[in-house]
């Protein structure tokens, strides 16, 4: 029992380290991937933001996925949006003056977490860890139980003959 309880204070503490470099304002470039890295649209920037998350873009995301053509397209519609933009439409709009619905209490929970930019750590991977932890402290402990059964054993000498 105190096993679980170690690797669930070990995964709560990891938690809180990760999400306290979300808290920090992070550079405009940063919230570009971040909001593409979490499949949201991408929201309104100054025209170098995009240009300087297509150019920080880290190189595996850049090779396998549609990251660069997908900031590229929201750098363009923001080029031809810049114009035609009104106070209402920047923002959380989708360019027409509505606003998308409020997040649910469950996007709430994950972002207040901190993992909501691209380069904390997943919350599964978090749990897979603490898992393992779990796991391979359950084995040492029931090799080191046996190991110390035998010795008792072995102390104790052979069992009477009947």
């Amino acid at each position: 029992m105190s096993l679980l309880l170690a690797a669930v204070t070990v995964g709560v503490l990891l938690a809180a380290f990760t999400a306290a470099p979300a808290a920090a304002k992070a550079p405009c470039w940063k919230q570009v991937l971040n909001d593409w890295s979490n499949s949201r649209a991408i929201g309104h920037y100054p025209l170098h933001c995009y240009r300087e998350a297509i150019r920080n873009l880290p190189e595996d995301l850049r090779d396998y996925s549609s990251a660069a053509d997908d900031i590229l397209a929201a750098l363009q519609a923001e080029i031809s949006n810049r114009d035609n933009r009104t106070p209402q439409s920047a923002g959380g709009g989708n360019g027409n003056g509505k606003t998308h619905p409020s997040p649910s209490a469950y996007r709430r929970a994950i972002d207040n977490l901190g993992t909501s930019n691209a380069d904390s750590l997943p919350i599964p991977l978090i749990v897979l860890g603490a898992l393992g932890a779990l796991l391979l402290a359950s084995a040492a402990g029931l090799a080191g139980t046996k190991r110390i059964r035998a010795h008792r054993a072995a102390r104790r000498g052979p069992p009477p003959p009947n």
